[in-house]
């Protein structure tokens, strides 16, 4: 009796998962933050976002090694847990992912706007939906400025 095949990628499970294999693999893919040596995070325990590999688009927030709450942020776009990409071509300083907002096929991501204030309320942000639409990503909204 032959034994199945081994595989190299652990089974799916449904669910947010920020210590995913698809996770890790996609931020070592990233060439290291422009200008530097900085490499991407891959502790799970500095990565935000809502990864899910059984949504049509979840996204993981990955900083550099070493980073500071002002350290740049990219944010890796999945859809059913296959990576597409970055959702800009830069990454931001302060970026969060916006849960009320975000759904199934929905990703909306807080970008603190430049020059201001670093200790004031969450009030200077610009807010960019991304949204799954057949078989690709749209951005909804103006990119963060900057």
């Amino acid at each position: 009796m032959l034994s199945p095949p081994a595989s190299a990628e652990p089974p799916i499970t449904c669910g947010k998962n920020l210590a995913s294999y698809q996770i890790v693999t996609a931020a070592q893919r990233l060439a290291p933050y422009p200008g530097t040596d900085w490499r991407w995070s891959t502790d799970p325990r500095t990565i935000e976002g809502n990864f899910n590999p059984c949504v049509a688009l979840s996204a993981a927030l990955v900083t550099v090694e070493g980073a500071t709450s002002s350290s740049p942020v990219a944010a890796l776009m999945f859809h059913n847990g296959e990576y597409l990409g970055t959702a800009t071509s830069k990454a931001y300083g302060f970026t969060t992912l916006n849960t009320a907002r975000s759904t199934d096929d929905t990703v909306v991501l807080d970008y603190k706007t430049p020059g201001a204030c670093n200790a004031c309320p969450p009030a200077a942000v610009t807010s960019v939906r991304y949204q799954w639409q057949g078989d690709h990503v749209v951005m909804l909204d103006p990119p963060p400025p900057g």
